[in-house]
């Protein structure tokens, strides 16, 4: 089934909402070569909206900078 990318979004947001632990997130690039994650987490420069962070990935991006490597 396909669905419009408001509602994809309106579904990572409303989990990102409902979540039991920050209720923020990040978008990184892992060092380990294990890809790129948009994940729940309290590390710092985590927000509370789904759409903000990947608009910011998007922005570093056009901008020349490279995304923020994890560990993990």
């Amino acid at each position: 089934m396909k669905y419009p990318d408001k509602q994809l979004l309106d579904f990572l947001q409303r989990m990102n909402d409902e979540t039991a632990y920050t209720g923020k997130c990040l978008f990184r690039i892992s060092n380990m070569g294990r890809g790129w994650r948009l994940y729940e987490t309290s590390q710092l420069g985590a927000k509370r909206s789904v759409r903000e962070v990947i608009a910011d990935a998007i922005d570093k991006e056009r901008g020349g900078e490279k995304l923020e490597l994890i560990n993990q």
